[in-house]
């Protein structure tokens, strides 16, 4: 519940930032601008660093994610819901 509230502002936020700023519009007028402007060696740089920079962080943290996973021994998740509110009470308590 909480993290279904948590995305649904995050996503409002962005949206209400992204309308307020005109960040599509000026995204749509950086790229055409790429054509004529004469400095396209750096922008080759930029977007090779970027890259680099996501294969040297994101994928190894995701690997390493991975491994803590299987790692774990809850993987592959052996209990049920039901049992883990068996085990910690349930605060609803329906049953009765």
């Amino acid at each position: 519940m909480h993290a279904d509230l948590f995305g649904t502002l995050v996503s409002f936020a962005l949206g209400y930032l992204t309308c307020h700023y005109n960040l599509v519009k000026q995204l749509y007028e950086a790229c055409n601008d790429i054509p004529s402007t004469t400095h396209k060696r750096h922008l080759i740089y930029a977007l090779f660093a970027l890259t680099i920079l996501f294969l040297l962080i994101l994928y190894p943290l995701y690997r390493i994610a991975d491994y803590e996973s299987k790692r774990s021994e809850g993987y592959p998740y052996r209990t049920s819901a039901r049992e883990h509110l068996q085990r910690r009470g349930n605060f609803l308590n329906l049953e009765d």
